[in-house]
C-alpha cells in the first residue's frame, strides 16, 4: 500500500525553484502598457492571459535563454501579447461603470 505522505518542501529546495516562466513574462508585459488598472483588475488580466498560455514549467529561467532560439522566444512574446490583449478584453467587458 502506497503511503499518502506530503512532500513537505524544505526553505532553499531545489523544489522552491520550480515555476512556470510565463508568470513573469506576463506579469512585466502588463505592467510595460502602462494601463491604469487597479489591483483586482490586473490580477484578473494576469489570471485569464495565463489561462490561454500552455504551462512551460522551469527551473533557471537562464534556462529558457539558453535553450530557446531568438525565433522561438520572439513567439513566446507575441504569444503572451495576444493572451494578454483577449484577457483586457475579456476583464473590462466584464467591469461595471458607475
Amino acid at each position: 500500500m502506497m503511503s499518502s505522505a506530503k512532500f513537505a518542501t524544505l526553505p532553499n529546495s531545489p523544489l522552491e525553484q520550480l515555476h512556470n516562466y510565463y508568470e513573469r513574462l506576463v506579469l512585466d508585459a502588463i505592467r510595460a502598457r502602462g494601463m491604469n488598472l487597479d489591483e483586482d483588475a490586473f490580477v484578473d488580466v494576469a489570471c485569464v492571459a495565463l489561462n490561454e498560455l500552455p504551462a512551460k514549467y522551469i527551473r533557471h529561467d537562464v534556462d529558457m535563454a539558453y535553450f530557446t532560439s531568438p525565433e522561438e522566444m520572439a513567439a513566446l512574446h507575441n504569444r503572451v501579447q495576444r493572451a494578454i490583449d483577449m484577457a483586457i478584453g475579456r476583464v473590462l467587458s466584464k467591469r461595471w461603470t458607475a
